[in-house]
């Protein structure tokens, strides 16, 4: 799957500042990515190039088109929903801000094998389902916050190109699984997960919210949802003025670092900064989104106030502005190097084997689109 998903920060990226090298990076990483999803042709013929074994065609009378795999080794049958979410988050994002129409099929095609192979009747996400005929369509039982954002950030930005009435519905029910469940969240609404996976709940979440600028009960449901989340991660998962966060961010609070926890933590408190002083419009919405949700049992903390902007600020831009000058940085370093010829950009060369804190990241080699597929044929590090 997506290695750190540069390809949805690229995406993201073009769609703000409107830089090329952004949008051709996003591209990269959808193209890499494209060919370790099964397409029609596929399965059709009911073989990839990708891998060793005959495929399931079907399953429940559904195709398997548009499922993407999550390991690329030639006998591995996994496909997961990390990855063809991730698959159909890039997509969508491409086809907003390109009008392509094959990133948009991509899109379509990709949720909806989601919805008909991993989407539980409650409106959760399954992690995976086996693609090899031998296996018989074989799932996992497991659900989880990870899987079930993912899809639902992809379904925001879907719905919100096409209008389309079944896409919207969908959204809606996903949205009411996400609000309500309590396999990753406790009757106070903090999401309790132990598995650093809670931070995509809140940016699905913040990606409507984004989206929908119209007044609307769901749109005030999710501000508070996400004041929740901010306000437990400054009360519970720190302490004593520390930028030091932990997991889960019900407390109680950590005193050792760590790369993952502060990631989760920042998503958090980013998707608050928009809250604050936020002036929804008070004219109906025709968004697809603007229905409201049945309220669920989880009580809801008091909004991030003006003064929090500040503890926002300070806490996370100047770390955050460290670690996107490295990444871009990177980025184009990659660029660079390739354009010369000079064989492949490995990670790894740009920092010592024992820097701290970015090492882990990047050693793992950051630009490798699908695990397995960080370079082109024939190149190593």
């Amino acid at each position: 799957m997506f290695r750190r998903n540069y390809g949805y920060a690229a995406a993201r990226a073009y769609a703000i500042y409107q830089d090329q090298d952004f949008l051709d990076l996003a591209v990269i990483s959808w193209t890499s990515a494209r060919r370790f999803t099964l397409s029609q042709e596929q399965i059709a013929s009911g073989t990839t190039y990708v891998k060793e074994f005959n495929l399931s065609t079907s399953c429940q009378g559904a195709t398997m088109a548009g499922g993407t795999y999550y390991i690329t080794g030639p006998t591995d049958p996994i496909i997961s929903n990390m990855a063809t979410g991730f698959f159909l988050v890039v997509s969508a994002l491409l086809a907003e801000v390109t009008s392509n129409q094959t990133y948009l099929d991509a899109a379509v095609e990709s949720a909806n094998f989601v919805q008909s192979h991993l989407l539980t009747p409650s409106g959760d996400v399954k992690q995976y389902i086996l693609s090899d005929l031998n296996s018989s369509c074989t799932t996992s039982p497991r659900v989880d916050a990870p899987s079930t954002g993912i899809f639902v950030e992809g379904l925001v930005t879907l719905a919100y190109i096409t209008r389309n009435v079944s896409t919207e519905a969908l959204l809606r029910r996903t949205i009411f699984a996400v609000a309500t469940g309590t396999l990753w969240q406790g009757l106070d609404g903090i999401i309790s997960t132990t598995d650093t996976g809670g931070h995509y709940i809140v940016w699905a979440l913040t990606a409507l919210y984004e989206r929908n600028k119209t007044a609307s009960d769901l749109r005030e449901y999710i501000k508070e949802y996400i004041g929740v989340q901010y306000n437990a991660v400054i009360e519970h998962a720190t302490s004593g003025g520390s930028n030091i966060y932990g997991s889960p961010w019900t407390g109680p609070p950590s005193t050792s670092f760590s790369s993952d926890n502060q990631t989760v933590a920042i998503s958090s408190l980013l998707s608050a900064i928009q809250l604050v002083n936020d002036q929804a419009s008070s004219k109906s919405s025709d968004n697809p989104t603007s229905s409201a949700v049945p309220s669920s049992s989880a009580s809801t903390s008091p909004l991030p106030t003006k003064n929090s902007t500040g503890v926002i600020v300070g806490s996370v831009v100047g770390g955050l502005a460290v670690v996107v000058i490295i990444i871009v940085g990177i980025l184009l370093l990659r660029r660079k190097h390739r354009r010369k010829g000079d064989g492949p950009f490995c990670c790894g060369q740009l920092f010592p084997t024992n820097a701290y804190t970015i090492h882990g990241y990047i050693n793992s080699c950051f630009f490798g689109d699908i695990s397995g597929a960080s370079y082109e044929p024939g190149e190593t590090c």
